[in-house]
């Protein structure tokens, strides 16, 4: 098979059975639902369960999916649901910090001085969204990370395209100042 350029296509070849429409649709939507989970959660582990979770759910509810929305919508629909049950469940059994994890992500690995400031300008821009009330920090990461439109994101959040602008644009300025 070919690789038809619209995700819609592909889901419908999916519903039909294909796989290989499965893998496609995996290779080009993984790694943005993955770094919004990521930037989100900040735990690594946690994201990629949540990821491989959001793609078997594509996949067992493929009948279930209707292309009067885009594929790219409901795949981050799904991922934000599966996100806001798993902050629900952390909220209801709160656990220690993972010290391992907090190593790991802080890497000091020596390289260049380029290198270290790039990675000092990261860690303060993540510090910076984690600490944004988690509507905004939702938007920035569905805007700036993953790369959805402002209408797209208000169909994976259910708000307006206008509460969408407002909270990226308060959220955008948060994180400036």
């Amino acid at each position: 098979m070919a690789n038809p350029a619209d995700d819609e296509t592909l889901m419908e070849e999916v519903r039909g059975g294909s796989s290989e429409g499965f893998g496609i649709l995996y290779d080009r939507h993984h790694r943005a639902v993955f770094n919004f989970l990521l930037r989100f959660l900040g735990d690594r582990r946690t994201a990629e369960d949540l990821l491989q979770e959001a793609f078997l759910r594509v996949y067992l509810h493929r009948e279930d999916y209707r292309p009067t929305a885009a594929f790219r919508t409901w795949l981050f629909t799904i991922a934000r649901n599966l996100l806001v049950d798993n902050m629900r469940r952390a909220i209801a059994r709160p656990e220690s910090v993972d010290e391992a994890a907090l190593e790991q992500a802080a890497d000091t690995s020596p390289g260049p001085l380029a290198e270290l400031e790039r990675r000092a300008l990261e860690d303060q821009l993540q510090i910076a969204v984690s600490r944004l009330p988690a509507f905004q920090r939702e938007i920035i990461l569905l805007s700036r990370f993953a790369g959805l439109s402002h209408e797209e994101i208000a169909q994976v959040t259910g708000a307006s395209p206008g509460s969408v602008r407002v909270a990226l644009h308060r959220g955008l300025r948060r994180i400036r100042d």
